[in-house]
């Protein structure tokens, strides 16, 4: 199968899993989870910015942002995404 078609497939997968009914929950959860909306400043328990957990929620706002992507994908588009299966 050529890389180019099995992108396509990979892209359809993505549109069945997280559009239908199921998936649009999933996602809408995964985003409150994430904070995905809301612009924070973690702080630890002595007032100080928490880098850790900045990454974290970035980590997680990433993923979401990826599957954003591929959802939005219109047919034939190219890849051009971030954390593309990499072989």
């Amino acid at each position: 199968m050529a890389e180019d078609e099995e992108f396509q497939q990979l892209v359809m997968s993505y549109k069945q899993t997280f559009l239908g009914e199921h998936g649009k929950r999933v996602l809408d959860h995964m985003k409150v989870c994430a904070k995905f909306n809301i612009a924070t400043v973690p702080t630890d328990n002595l007032g100080r910015i928490d880098v850790y957990e900045i990454m974290r929620q970035e980590g997680m706002r990433s993923v979401i942002i990826n599957i954003e992507k591929m959802i939005n994908k219109k047919p034939g588009e190219s890849k051009g995404i971030q954390n593309e299966r990499r072989e």
